[in-house]
């Protein structure tokens, strides 16, 4: 108490004056007190205390002492109160704050619970669709024998379920494909935000420690994509199927795995096959056929095919469709279109992300124009025109043959054609040679049956791979050999204007004429003449202009793959520019391009395709010339024209030998760093077109 007790100069109004003034007012007068302040100065309490006692009488002296204490009970009071006026804050701040974390709590709860409930649902939502699904299947719903079918029922509910079995397999695929960019991104990814490499230094990329890293993931993620395709079946195994035609421009892990698709789809029961065939005729198997085997002889990414006897003793094919194609089919390419620009975002966002919208688009239109065509596939009625058709404009061809078509038991998912006995699969080299016939010659046949049908008739097989191509001993002539097409599904026809300027360029190519080149590409819209060459011939055309070629080998090596993608690294965004213009009949045209390649390295990849297809351009050209009435100048000048290409075409041929053997002898390594070309792409089953989202990127 005596510590607040201080008197100071000039503080008058302060309490501890006004207390002095009333103490000394009858015996003091201020100014004795006060006298000997100096400025500035404080005096002690002792020195205060004495003053007073010595200048205070008694009864003062008590006043005084009485004062002092009652002063003293009121600061401990005073003290008192405010010790528990800042232990009652300290209790309110306390709850308010305890009250503001439950109320943040609360506030988190609420913001989350939305999102649990969303996960909830979803949770709920697949039990339930796994739950219908379960019970349609078990019951047989869609079953005509079964006890519980019933056709207006069906027809009601067929849609829904289809769109709930496309849900299933959506959230199926998108697990996959996130699996599969994960696993990559953990071995790809260098930067920060890969865990993998938080506690490890980065890779060298160029050790061999890595490539075979690499080559693991290629090895266990083709599989992972295999299962996905096997399970899912149907447009995926198309997918599948078109995948395994990129040797040499996709992993070889990738090539391997999705091989067994071309002709080791799974099948379905016989009990599904009976289900079709009575929904689309209306009638039991038993009452259409005298004969039929419940095991199939053949199985595709739609359909499989049985062999079977009709009531008139004819041995027939019959090609079922696959009953949850259709009901797929919408869920199943947007599927394709969202999982495939997925992984081009996650694939070439650090290595290539300024061009990843470009590359997106080319996919977007090589899926549309792909769905287009399978979309037509799925109508075997047009399938049947399709093989009708095709019949008719190779009819002069003897070494060339389609199945004739029963009408009568063909519908919309039910295929029902001649049987092909004893002919093998047109890749199967053993058995070829086994009948006496020379794969190189086969493979001759086959090209320039697909070439005729291009560049003469506008209307062309866009799925000519090994399984949809039989080869068999001519019925009549036994020493020869005979190409049996099938599958005539996915056919795209071709205006006339554009097979006559796309034929035109071929012979143009060929004849090293850089205007009638240059005023194709312009009518496209394209200015890089020569890079369009280079892309749709798949060899430079420099070379081609000087007299040269480069033939197909059948691999590439590690150095091949170093030049090939330097070239392709420098000239990217010119390809990308090239492929934003071609016109989308190219998507389907380079797709049975790179199949016939794959199918021509099966056979041993002996034959100059470059040839062929420029023999069948050169007479595609020339139909208008060849329909007219000639007069004997113009059957002149016509065969001198015909000579002049023969001429350029066996000097160009003759190249390619001598080139073939300078690689035979020396290897691609040396011929890159001869040529000094800016761009060589050499003939191994690279095929751009199809793949331009892999022209930049290395992958073995």
């Amino acid at each position: 108490m005596w510590k607040q007790l201080l008197v100071t100069k000039g503080k008058k109004g302060s309490g501890n004056g006004l207390l002095l003034k009333g103490l000394l007012k009858s015996s003091l007068s201020t100014s004795l007190v006060c006298k000997n302040v100096k400025s500035s100065s404080f005096y002690s309490v002792n020195e205060v205390r004495r003053t007073f006692k010595t200048s205070l009488t008694v009864k003062q002296q008590s006043e005084y002492t009485s004062l002092i204490n009652n002063n003293e009970n009121k600061e401990n009071a005073k003290s008192e109160l405010e010790s528990q006026t800042n232990k009652q804050s300290k209790q309110e701040n306390k709850q308010e704050k305890k009250k503001r974390s439950l109320l943040f709590k609360l506030l988190k709860y609420l913001l989350l619970l939305p999102i649990e409930l969303i996960i909830l649902d979803i949770l709920l939502l697949y039990g339930v669709v796994k739950g219908i699904i379960y019970l349609f299947e078990t019951l047989k719903l869609d079953d005509p024998e079964s006890k519980y079918y019933n056709k207006d029922l069906l027809d009601k509910i067929e849609k829904p379920f289809r769109l709930i079995q496309g849900f299933d397999r959506y959230q199926k695929t998108t697990n996959v494909i996130l699996r599969i960019a994960f696993d990559y991104f953990l071995l790809l990814w260098t930067g920060w935000q890969n865990p993998n490499y938080w506690f490890k230094d980065v890779p060298d990329k160029n050790s061999e420690e890595f490539k075979q890293q690499k080559v693991e993931t290629h090895e266990r993620n083709a599989q992972r994509l295999l299962d996905l395709m096997l399970e899912q079946r149907g447009v995926y195994i198309k997918v599948g199927q078109f995948i395994s035609t990129l040797a040499g421009f996709i992993p070889d892990a990738y090539v391997k795995a999705l091989s067994v698709l071309k002709d080791k789809a799974p099948n379905i029961p016989i009990e599904d096959v009976r289900k079709v065939i009575y929904q689309d005729f209306g009638k039991p198997i038993e009452e259409i056929f005298d004969e039929f085997d419940p095991v199939p002889i053949g199985s595709a990414s739609i359909a499989q095919v049985h062999k079977a006897k009709t009531k008139d003793g004819k041995v027939v094919a019959v090609k079922v469709q696959y009953p949850w194609v259709r009901g797929f089919f919408d869920g199943d390419m947007l599927c394709n279109d969202h999982m495939s620009t997925l992984s081009i975002r996650l694939y070439y966002m650090q290595e290539d992300a300024e061009n990843i919208d470009a590359l997106i688009e080319l996919n977007n239109g090589f899926n549309k124009e792909l769905e287009t065509g399978l979309f037509n596939e799925l109508n075997f009625k047009n399938e049947a025109d399709n093989a009708k058709s095709a019949a008719y404009h190779l009819r002069e061809r003897k070494d060339v043959y389609i199945p004739k078509i029963v009408d009568e038991l063909t519908s919309t998912r039910v295929l029902t054609m001649e049987y092909i006995d004893g002919a093998c699969n047109a890749n199967e080299v053993d058995k070829i040679k086994q009948m006496g016939f020379d794969p190189t010659d086969i493979s001759e046949r086959i090209l320039s049956a697909c070439a005729e049908q291009l560049f003469i008739h506008s209307k062309f097989h866009c799925d000519p791979h090994s399984s949809n191509v039989f080869i068999r001993k001519h019925p009549n002539n036994p020493s020869q050999p005979q190409i049996v097409l099938l599958d005539h599904g996915l056919y795209k026809e071709l205006t006339n204007d554009f097979r006559l300027r796309y034929a035109n360029f071929w012979k143009s190519v060929v004849l090293g004429d850089e205007e009638g080149i240059k005023e194709y590409c312009k009518s496209i819209g394209v200015e890089d003449y020569k890079l369009y060459s280079q892309m749709l011939l798949l060899q430079n055309f420099d070379e081609v202009a000087e007299d040269g070629f480069i033939n197909e080998k059948t691999q590439f090596t590690e150095e091949d793959w170093e030049k090939y993608n330097q070239v392709m690294q420098e000239r990217k965004d010119d390809f990308l520019k090239v492929y934003q213009k071609m016109p989308k009949e190219m998507i389907l045209i380079g797709r049975a391009d790179n199949i016939l390649r794959s199918l021509n390295r099966d056979l041993g990849a002996k034959v100059n395709r470059f040839k062929i297809m420029a023999r069948a351009a050169n007479k595609g050209a020339s139909l208008k010339t060849l329909n007219q009435k000639q007069t004997i100048s113009s059957r002149i000048s016509l065969w001198f024209n015909e000579m002049r290409f023969e001429m350029r075409l066996f000097m160009i041929s003759f190249n390619a030998y001598l080139m073939k053997l300078y690689v035979s002898y020396f290897g691609t390594s040396q011929l890159f760093k001869q040529q000094k070309k800016e761009v060589e792409l050499i003939e191994e089953g690279v095929d751009l077109l199809e793949t331009p989202k892999h022209a930049s990127t290395k992958f073995n």
